[in-house]
């Protein structure tokens, strides 16, 4: 879009759409290494025969370093022998032009077309012509409605042309027609936006960016509740409220404009970097779009604060009332049995034989008052007479002393939200209306007619605590705060189980509302490279069977004769156990005597020199490039990360470093976004990947594999998100930075609640990352492991790989696929029988489900969290259970057979918890280990801007680290290469975090020979 998109190329009108350093590994000629200097420059024969049909030598080398290039990069170069690297040129001529001093000298323009004509045909392409704009051009406009981001769309178009085996045009052309293709996207939505508005949303949407006073109407809604108070939910539920009318308007519009989930998603979210001043200025069309798009996603997440208030207090009050009722049933039983000894003496009385039948019983009275008082004697009688009191009735009767906060605080929620019902028949629902409509006439529900309650609300155990009942056991009249109450409890269960949903929320629609829809659901999967849609159900499952039974047999083998050495077998108790390693101390020995030699570098000075070797800066693209500096200050740029990141603020940066705070604050709100900051993160992802120290970090030259882990951190303010945690926070409120990390480098992060479970979001984490590394198998510790997560995982082609901490306790999740009967005589026995009839029928809703997980369009957590939630008796949770069931039971026999594997998976995941202590590190510069920021979203930038430094660290080290490779490569010097391969480039001992932070002038910069002059392994 014109005025949200990156900055432009000079005073060119089209989009920068690369960086120059993307655009040189997009465009530029080739840089090979000897390795792949001989693999490209192989040629079979009809390419040597091509090149033979040259006129000339010079001729015939411009062909072969063409066919060359073409192979690396399926483009075409105009290049110049200053250009062409001299390696490329010699190899060439030593191979192909023994004994002839051939040089690399211009072609004719014909000869040039000729050539790139005749290798793309050989190589089944073809070039480039106006004539497929057109085709490409509405490819570009059908995809500015999925992302409107420039590079997703370049990415997309070249996938395109490769497909088609098109060789791409020049960067300028493709700039323009992504340039063309977001703008003429923007027209339309601008069109059916102000076509499709009536006049009331119209003024609605105008009166958002009027001011009043200080604080506009948008500024209002934009603000985030601190809590789940009754003043902050009656704010919520008021601009719940305000949005409604132009929430109906975005929902009856939006699906009109034919745009992605992700681009509602992107729309809204620039409502958040706009200021009012910046929306007012625009076209009544563009910032109408934004604003319902933002009304549209901030109206459901309104409903999703309000349902976690209402649960929230929910769960306060029964934690509450069930610590009450326990106290005072322990108390009861404890006066009765405090009381028994005296009363038993009293009775007595009446078998005493010492006491004569003519003694008055005045005086036999006094006796019993001197083991027993008067008034506890008579108070013991009275409770012998009554039934002793249930526990139940003692809850209910704390219940009863609640009953004004729950009026208070749950009533308000309950009848604010809209939840429909499946079926639609349910009995909550309708007690949930009749609740509301008994509160909106300003009556009581105990003054209600009995007839009036609807049906099967009230469980005929829970008559006499819910209901008045006569001698007769007839009911004359509700109870009507308990009954209330009940229904509260019947809500927040249901709503967990799909009966009841919010359909305006994000979180809590109704499982099958969250899955696409069966018409689009074809389409979806067959642009989608998933291995589970590769072959039919039953051949998959007869694969995965056969290869689960070969596993038990192998597995019972190698336990009979002795063969798994770190296994301790009680055949009498049926157990196993580990025999630990000692821990090897050598790495982190080798790792600080390596770091300490380095001479100590400021923060400053290491942002300056990463961003020197990949650019990462460029990545953070003002918000309005026409209305502010087109190149970003990058001083300016790493001070305000800085300041985010080490909880300093922008304030107390200006304090101590020598750039202004209104400078500051200004690249903050223009530069320092999410979509930026994962940009950049990204950027030095990617580079860290190509230098040559990354593959020696692998395990395993097959697999990658990457970790994920929650790391906690404290909330400098209080939000939505952030929840208490004694053992974490202390009296304050924090929440749980969850990490992908692949070979020491954080692939990605996001936050979630301190009260979520962070099994949802494994897949989540590992299928968003946007990042040139993509790891295989994720490992986790024993938080990520769900029921579901080894098929959802398995199903995209990954493998999941959690670090079992209890060898036995995973016994109990190890299943057979054969007969069990056939294991009767095996050391151990499986805990059962995969089911494979649970699986087959329900093929066609799991593939709905990989559907719209591989869609993106909407959190996979939510997803995943509700598949989980579902009834125990719905099929397609059975069926993906069931399918996890036998995924994890090989994975488990594999992780007990295998000690290689056990080292692998416990390294992978050390290497997280190391990453944990580099960003705890960062965090508490500013003192605490906490992430600042008055919203949800400035603490996600928070988090992802302490990622971003992070990265930039361990991209300083891996450089360091790399550099020293290249020297013992040289050298031959295998050993010095072994030890290199120990040392983590998470480390942060030689860099400087405190101080005055010198961004301008005066800079250190570093020279890596320099550094490294003194150090040997």
């Amino acid at each position: 879009m014109e005025t949200d998109q990156p900055t432009r190329a000079g005073n060119s009108k089209r989009l920068t759409v690369l960086s120059e350093a993307e655009r040189t590994a997009l465009y530029g000629l080739p840089d090979f290494d000897d390795f792949q200097r001989a693999e490209f420059f192989a040629f079979t024969e009809a390419e040597r025969a091509l090149a033979e049909r040259r006129k000339g030598p010079v001729e015939r080398l411009h062909c072969l370093l063409q066919m060359g290039y073409f192979k690396a990069k399926n483009a075409f170069f105009n290049f110049s022998a200053q250009a062409v690297s001299p390696e490329d040129v010699v190899f060439l001529v030593e191979r192909y032009f023994p004994g002839s001093p051939v040089t690399l000298q211009p072609l004719t323009e014909y000869e040039q077309y000729t050539q790139r004509a005749e290798i793309a045909k050989l190589f089944g392409y073809r070039l480039w012509s106006g004539t497929d704009r057109p085709t490409l051009v509405e490819t570009a406009a059908l995809l500015t409605r999925r992302d409107v981001s420039p590079t997703f769309v370049l990415i997309e178009v070249l996938a395109f042309l490769k497909a088609r085996k098109i060789v791409r045009p020049g960067y300028t052309t493709l700039q323009t027609i992504i340039t063309d293709a977001l703008t003429a996207e923007r027209r339309r939505l601008e069109q059916l936006i102000e076509g499709g508005l009536d006049a009331d949303t119209n003024v609605a949407l105008r009166n958002l960016l009027v001011r009043e006073d200080t604080l506009s109407e948008l500024a209002a809604l934009k603000q985030d509740a601190k809590n789940f108070r009754y003043r902050m939910m009656a704010a919520e539920r008021q601009k719940r409220i305000t949005l409604a009318p132009m929430h109906h308007a975005a929902k009856k519009l939006l699906p009109l404009l034919g745009i992605s989930q992700q681009n509602i998603d992107y729309y809204a979210s620039l409502v958040h970097y706009y200021t009012i001043f910046d929306l007012r200025r625009m076209k009544p069309g563009q910032s109408h779009l934004y604003l319902l798009c933002y009304t549209w996603q901030r109206y459901r997440q309104l409903s999703d604060n309000l349902v976690e208030a209402f649960d929230h207090h929910l769960r306060q009050i029964q934690q509450e009332t069930k610590e009450d009722a326990e106290t005072a049933y322990v108390q009861a039983m404890a006066k009765r049995q405090q009381e028994a000894p005296q009363v038993g003496r009293v009775l007595l009385l009446y078998v005493d034989e010492a006491v004569d039948d003519a003694t008055p019983f005045g005086v036999v009275r006094k006796q019993a008052f001197t083991i027993l008082p008067r008034e506890a004697l008579l108070t013991a009688s009275q409770r012998l007479c009554e039934k002793p009191i249930s526990q139940m009735e003692l809850r209910w009767q704390a219940i009863d002393r609640v009953a004004v906060r729950f009026k208070q605080h749950l009533r308000p929620l309950a009848m604010a939200l809209e939840f429909s019902a499946q079926p639609v028949t349910s009995p909550w629902h309708a007690a949930l209306y009749w609740m509301r409509d008994v509160f909106s006439g300003q009556q009581r529900l105990a003054q209600r007619p009995v007839a009036e309650i609807p049906s099967d609300t009230i469980p005929i155990q829970l008559r006499r605590h819910l209901l008045n009942l006569d001698d007769g056991g007839n009911p004359t009249s509700l109870r009507g705060d308990r009954y209330e109450f009940w229904i509260y409890r019947q809500i927040s269960k249901r709503l967990a189980t799909g009966e009841l949903a919010v359909d305006d929320s994000l979180r809590h629609r109704r499982f099958s509302d969250e899955l696409v829809k069966v018409d689009r659901q074809a389409e979806i999967l067959k642009n989608l490279d998933i291995p589970w849609l590769s072959r039919p159900v039953e051949a998959e499952l007869d694969v995965l069977c056969a290869d689960l039974d070969r596993r038990w047999q192998r597995f019972d083998r190698e336990l009979r004769q002795g063969k798994l050495k770190h296994l301790d077998y009680d055949p009498q108790h049926k157990t196993l156990k580990w025999r630990k390693p000692k821990a090897d101390q050598e790495e982190d020995v080798l790792q600080r005597s390596f770091y300490d030699k380095l001479s100590a570098q400021g923060i400053a000075d290491v942002f300056h020199f990463v961003n020197g070797r990949c650019g990462f800066l460029s990545a953070l693209t003002p918000l309005q490039p026409r209305y502010a500096k087109k190149i970003a200050d990058e001083d300016s740029l790493m001070a305000a990360i800085v300041a985010r990141a080490m909880g300093h603020g922008n304030s107390r940066m200006a304090e101590t470093c020598d750039i202004p705070y209104h400078v500051l604050e200004e690249t903050d709100r223009q530069h320092i976004r999410l979509a930026t900051l994962r940009d950049g993160c990204d950027r030095i992802s990617n580079f860290i990947a190509d230098l040559p120290i990354f593959p020696l970090y692998s395990f395993d030259p097959d697999v990658l594999y990457g970790s994920v882990d929650g790391q906690k951190f404290a909330s400098a303010e209080p939000t939505i998100k952030a929840r208490y945690s004694r053992k974490y926070f202390g009296k304050g409120k924090g929440v749980v930075a969850y990490t992908l990390l692949a070979n020491h480098v954080p692939l990605e992060t996001e936050l979630i609640g301190a009260n979520e479970h962070e099994s949802h979001y494994v897949f989540d984490i590992w299928y968003h990352n946007t990042s040139a590394i993509v790891p295989t198998t994720i490992t986790g510790d024993m938080h990520s492991v769900n029921k579901a997560n080894f098929a959802v995982m398995h199903w995209f082609g990954a493998k999941f790989a959690p670090r079992f901490t209890s060898l036995q306790a995973q016994l109990q999740h190890l299943y057979c696929a054969s007969d069990i009967a056939q294991y009767e005589s095996y050391l151990l026995s499986p805990a059962g029988q995969i089911d494979r009839g649970l699986i087959t029928p329900e093929k066609d809703n799991v593939d709905r489900i990989i559907a719209t997980l591989g869609l993106k369009e909407m959190s996979q957590s939510t997803l995943i969290r509700k598949l989980c939630a579902l009834s125990q008796h719905n099929p397609t949770r059975k069926a993906v259970f069931e399918f996890d069931k036998l995924i994890r039971s090989i994975y488990t026999i594999d992780y007990i057979r295998d000690p290689q594997l056990q080292r692998d998976v416990h390294r992978s995941q050390n290497r997280i918890e190391a990453y944990h202590q580099l960003r705890s590190a960062i965090s508490q510069v500013g003192g605490k280990k906490q992430l600042i920021g008055a919203t949800d979203l400035d603490v996600a930038i928070t988090n992802q801007c302490g990622r971003l430094i992070a990265n930039v660290i361990i991209a300083y080290n891996s450089i360091l680290l790399s550099a020293l490779l290249e020297r013992y490569n040289a050298a031959d010097d295998q050993k010095a290469i072994r030890l290199l391969r120990k040392i983590s480039p998470v480390a942060w001992q030689h860099i400087h975090f405190l101080g005055r932070y010198l961004f301008r002038g005066n800079r250190h910069p570093i020279d890596v020979e320099a550094l490294l002059a003194d150090v040997a392994l």
